[in-house]
């Protein structure tokens, strides 16, 4: 029982730092794309990807991008 328990905590202690890691990613990603704080919000929700904030002055914007105007 021992060393299952040894290499049971050890996949918690890998899958914890492998989740912390994305999310490090995942807020560089959001500070390069310069996202205001309800779009990381909804990014972090898992609602939107941080490509779906792209300017759409200058993209015609996709059927699942985030458009400012059906913010609630």
């Amino acid at each position: 029982m021992g060393l299952f328990n040894f290499l049971f905590g050890l996949s918690e202690i890998m899958e914890d730092n492998d989740k912390k890691s994305k999310n490090n990613r995942l807020e560089k990603e959001m500070e390069l794309n310069n996202l205001d704080d309800y779009e990381k919000e909804e990014v972090r929700k898992g609602n939107y990807d941080v490509y779906n904030f792209e300017d759409s002055s200058d993209v015609d914007l996709d059927e699942d991008d985030y458009y400012f105007e059906d913010r609630r």
